[in-house]
């Protein structure tokens, strides 16, 4: 519903020079989304299942952000995730990616994951996703950071290319 977008328009001066892409498989989150910002002519809208993007030809990105969709799709986690870094990501790019770390169940928020055939939460299979897509990252040069607690945020930056001179 482009909750993402409101914030980087609270924040980021010069945002009507950005443009701005939402994917989202969701017809009515995308009805919401471009009703949200119908007078920002610099972002766009599409409804598309993620494990189809080779086929809306979208050139690459200086920042790509996922919160909680990559790990809700059925798909190969590992192997959409190396996809969207490899065709996706500009060389220089960035990435926010948001796991879900909470679910509400009866009026009440209860922490991890919730895990095929565990009558409880268990934490392993985001942290799993997590450390595979921090070392993933890392080799390809990044600066990783993960924080959060309803949401675990992994934030990538590229690290600096150039040697540093000490006297």
């Amino acid at each position: 519903s482009g909750d993402e977008f409101e914030v980087i328009k609270q924040y980021i001066n010069g945002f009507e020079n950005l443009e701005l892409l939402g994917v989202d498989y969701c017809p009515s989150a995308i009805k919401s989304a471009k009703k949200k910002f119908e007078d920002d002519k610099n972002i766009n809208f599409l409804e598309a299942n993620i494990n189809h993007l080779d086929k809306l030809n979208l050139g690459t990105f200086d920042l790509i952000i996922s919160i909680g969709t990559l790990q809700s799709v059925n798909s190969n986690f590992k192997l959409l995730f190396q996809d969207i870094v490899q065709k996706y990501l500009k060389k220089d790019g960035a990435m926010i990616l948001g796991f879900p770390n909470c679910r509400w169940i009866d009026s009440e928020m209860v922490y991890g994951a919730k895990a095929p055939n565990y009558p409880f939460s268990e934490l392993s299979l985001v942290l799993k996703d997590i450390h595979f897509t921090k070392k993933y990252l890392q080799q390809k040069k990044y600066r990783v950071i993960i924080t959060g607690k309803d949401y675990l945020f992994l934030t990538a930056r590229k690290l600096c290319g150039g040697s540093i001179n000490i006297d």
